[in-house]
Parts: C-alpha cells; structure tokens; sequence
C-alpha cells in the first residue's frame, strides 16, 4: 500500500516515542518558531501499533521515532510503516551506542540520520529541514530514472571521483583535528557506509582514505583563492572568520562553484540564525560546535551523498531533453 503526500509548504511530521515527555518535546520544537522553508503539522504517539494505523490513513513526509520502545522495536516499527508509506523519510531518536544494532537499523528501514538523545537545540530541526529537502532529491531521481527507462534510454553510471573537502578556520589544531578524523576510519564507518548504500543507482559515497582528499584554508580570501585553482565536493567553514563571515564565503564560493556541498560550522549562532542559514542559503549540513565525530561525519557523508545525487539528476534530465519525443 503506497499513500503519496503533496502539501506544498505543509509537511506532516509523524513522531513515534515511548516517553510523552519527548512527543511533547520534538512537537513543541517543530511548531514554534523559527520555521525555515516550511510548517510542520505533527502528530504524536506513544504507542506505535497506533501510530501505524493513523499511517494507513494519514500520509506523512517523515517520521521522528525512537530506537528503543517496549511495546515494539524501532526495527519492527519503521519496517512496518515502510509497507504502508515507503517514500516516508526516517529519522531516528536514540540514545542507544550498540553499532551494530544500528547498522542493522540503517540496513532494514532505510535511516536518513540518527539524532542522539538528549540533542543540541537546533540539530532536530535542522535535521529535518534537511532530511525532507534531501529526500525530495531522491525521489526527483526516482523519477527521473523511471522517465528515462521509459525511453529505452540506458542510464549511465557516474564515474566515482576522489572528495576533495576544503575546510575553513582560524584555529590550526581544529583544522588539523577535521582532516585527520575526515580521513582515517572509526568504529562509525560501517554505520555511515550503511546510510550511503541507501543512494540507489549511484556509487557509494566513500569517506576512506584514499578516496578523500582533505584540505585547509586558514582564511577566507585563501579558501577563494584555492576555488579558482581546483573543484572542490565540499566546503567546511567556521563562521566566525577574519574580514568575512562563513555565511558570505559559502555565498561567494557557491558563485564559483555551485556544485560545491556547504558546510558550516555554528561557533556562536544563534537557533535563528542557524535556521534562516538552511534555508536562505541553501547549505547541506550545519555542524554544531564543540564538533562531535559522529555527527561531522554523518552530516559530511549525507552532503557528499546528496552532492552526487543533484549532479546524476542533471544528467538524467538532459537525458531527457534530447530523447525523441
């Protein structure tokens, strides 16, 4: 059974938690104010056998639910709401530190982001912005990819390139501590290589060493430079810099290099700058300061991911243009 959801600036959040204190706490957060690009109707439950037959008649853009509930698992609960609504976009509450129960999780309900309990002001929000916009990209490719088979047009693979990642600070022992962590594996990658194989017709977006190529700009005039010497995947930058904001270098290397994923780093924001930041300027990730390895590479990994996924729509796209008619 499919249900489909098409309410313009309206989407419906469904928030699935065991504890009536975090119902009311993620539906307080999503409907008050700052909103970013869109408004949220929530609705919460605490029994997710309910939750499931409100699904059966309500579509919803995305689901909030929790790990670990007693009445039935996060597992049970998502791979059930998947029969019912499969384009539902998934976020996971969890304070859960068993990998391999989350690498399971990833595997069997199609995970869009893990928000640890207790999180950051902004990170839920932030996160679900993100997800919806995201989700929106693979479901265009979805289409796209059907249009295009439909045309007895064969799709091509895209070649897998090396990510080059251009990070932006003041502060040399971060920069030095970004890159080395960007580049070596931690008991994290399984979980994260798990959430990538979710981009379907496309190759994997590594973080491996060998397969990313990091590096540093101590400013902002030095990280415009460098935009002039060589492509870059990604952009990471505090936005606390010399003589310009992060904000304006994200704009003026998005006039450079539009293709470019952007990240910034939110040393000092408040939540609503931080919201009009997503949706003003369109940046994939927002990382919260003090930097946690987890979330820095799960937010890097996802931007990659969906860099990767516009770039294949475009190309589907003209693949579609010159089709004949």
């Amino acid at each position: 059974m499919t249900i489909s959801s098409d309410s313009g600036g309206l989407r419906r959040i469904l928030v699935v938690d065991d504890e009536a204190n975090i119902v009311s706490a993620v539906t307080r957060e999503l409907t008050a104010p700052p909103f970013g690009r869109y408004r949220y109707e929530v609705e919460g439950f605490t029994d997710p056998t309910r939750a499931l037959a409100r699904a059966k008649v309500q579509p919803f853009d995305l689901v909030v639910a929790d790990y670990r509930m007693p009445e039935m698992d996060g597992i049970a609960f998502l791979r059930a709401l998947a029969d019912i609504q499969p384009d539902c976009a998934v976020i996971v509450l969890s304070a859960q530190t068993d990998m391999q129960a989350l690498i399971k999780m990833v595997n069997q309900t199609h995970i869009y982001r893990f928000v640890p309990k207790p999180w950051h002001g902004y990170f839920l929000k932030g996160s679900i912005l993100q997800a919806l916009d995201y989700h929106g990209v693979l479901l265009e490719n979805r289409r796209l990819a059907d249009s295009v088979k439909a045309h007895n047009i064969r799709i091509p693979s895209l070649v897998p390139e090396t990510d080059r990642i251009l990070l932006v600070h003041t502060s040399e022992t971060l920069l030095a501590r970004l890159a080395r962590e960007l580049s070596s594996r931690s008991e994290m990658d399984e979980l994260f290589a798990a959430i990538r194989s979710e981009i379907h017709q496309l190759p994997p977006v590594t973080l491996d060493e060998g397969k990313l190529s990091v590096h540093v700009a101590s400013s902002p005039h030095d990280a415009l430079k460098m935009a002039g010497d060589a492509a870059y995947s990604c952009l990471i930058t505090a936005y606390t810099l010399p003589r310009m904001s992060g904000i304006d270098l994200l704009e003026a290397f998005a006039d450079k290099q539009p293709d470019c994923a952007r990240l910034l780093i939110s040393d000092g924001m408040t939540m609503d700058q931080l919201i009009s930041v997503i949706d003003l300027v369109h940046v994939s990730g927002v990382l919260t300061a003090p930097l946690r390895e987890f979330e820095m590479k799960m937010v890097v990994a996802q931007a990659l991911a969906r860099r990767r996924t516009v770039i294949h729509n475009r190309v589907l796209a003209g693949m579609l243009q010159s089709a004949p008619q």
